[in-house]
């Protein structure tokens, strides 16, 4: 059975949309390059910050700035290797949450995920996209998807991760600016740290044995309004949630990682080695010429790429 989730959602596939979020606005020097490549897709304004998720992703749609340059699109991929000729259909993991894919009101997808997969299907030179909820990446590569979005390594053997586009793993964000990261851990010793209660965060602060103050929250919300008023030193959570936040409220600076980061990319039956090979061309040449690190931005603003040297080190007695 497959599952479509609220919305199926298909969209012209062109120019990566740059308008940002405010807050978020900030580029990596390593794409301020691809600005000017990309220029024809700019909308030039950024968005107001509201309360909700729609407030967020308002104003011009990213599937109307991609429509601009739809007609200039040169298929790359043999019909015969997608599900739906003509259209990449892209699988957007259930329970993902923001910033890697959020859904508004209207049941429409936007996040980290859904600006890579449209820019992925504008290297490809496909015109169209149709996002589809999927449990299981090996399932729905078999069944109805051409690629799923948000495979790490380990996913399954008969699914192939390509690219390294985002990265999971456990951030800390200090109240105050962190000049460098990672902090050194004895600077969370004594100090008063934020976490969702019965989360993986809270376990791994725990298994740190640090000496630390411990303030529960029912959710990351509430944890990064108690940083900005100083009520926390620090909030633990999921490193990109946390970006994602930290842009919205203004509060949170990033001080490192708690556990060693692991890489996402894109992931593509096993089998099937001429869109196999087609993925992972485009998927590095946006990663190179700077558009996926746009698409990054867009959400998490000027946040690192997460590697080992991320990690803050705790002394094991």
């Amino acid at each position: 059975m497959k599952n479509r989730g609220s919305k199926r959602v298909a969209g012209a596939a062109a120019a990566l949309s740059l308008v940002l979020l405010a807050g978020c606005s900030g580029m990596p020097p390593e794409v301020t390059g691809a600005l000017d490549a990309a220029s024809s897709a700019v909308g030039g304004a950024l968005e107001t910050l509201g309360a909700t998720v729609d407030d967020l992703i308002g104003g011009t749609s990213v599937a109307e700035a991609r429509a601009q340059r739809r007609d200039d699109l040169m298929q790359k991929v043999d019909d015969d290797d997608l599900k739906t000729p003509g259209t990449l259909t892209v699988g957007i993991k259930l329970g993902e949450t923001a910033p890697l894919a959020l859904t508004g009101s209207d049941g429409e997808l936007s996040g980290i995920d859904v600006d890579t997969a449209y820019a992925l299907a504008d290297e490809l030179g496909i015109a169209s996209v149709e996002l589809v909820s999927v449990q299981n990446a090996s399932a729905a590569l078999a069944d109805d998807c051409d690629v799923v979005m948000g495979v790490g390594d380990t996913e399954s053997a008969d699914v192939m991760s390509l690219g390294d586009y985002a990265q999971t793993a456990l951030g800390v964000f200090g109240a105050t600016e962190v000049s460098s990261v990672p902090i050194d851990a004895s600077e969370l010793e004594g100090a008063t740290v934020g976490v969702q209660g019965s989360s993986v965060s809270q376990v791994a602060l725990r298994d740190l044995g640090l000496s630390v103050t411990e303030e529960t929250f029912s959710n990351l919300n509430e944890a990064f309004d108690a940083l900005a008023d100083g009520t926390v030193d620090y909030v633990v959570c999921d490193a990109y949630a946390g970006a994602y936040l930290a842009c919205v409220t203004g509060a949170g600076s990033f001080a490192g990682t708690i556990d060693a980061p692991v890489t996402i990319g894109v992931g593509v039956q096993a089998s099937s080695s001429s869109l196999q090979a087609n993925v992972k061309e485009a998927i590095e040449e946006i990663q190179d010429n700077g558009v996926a690190a746009i698409a990054k931005s867009r959400w998490i603003g000027q946040f690192p790429v997460l590697s080992e040297s991320s990690q803050i080190v705790v002394a094991q007695p």
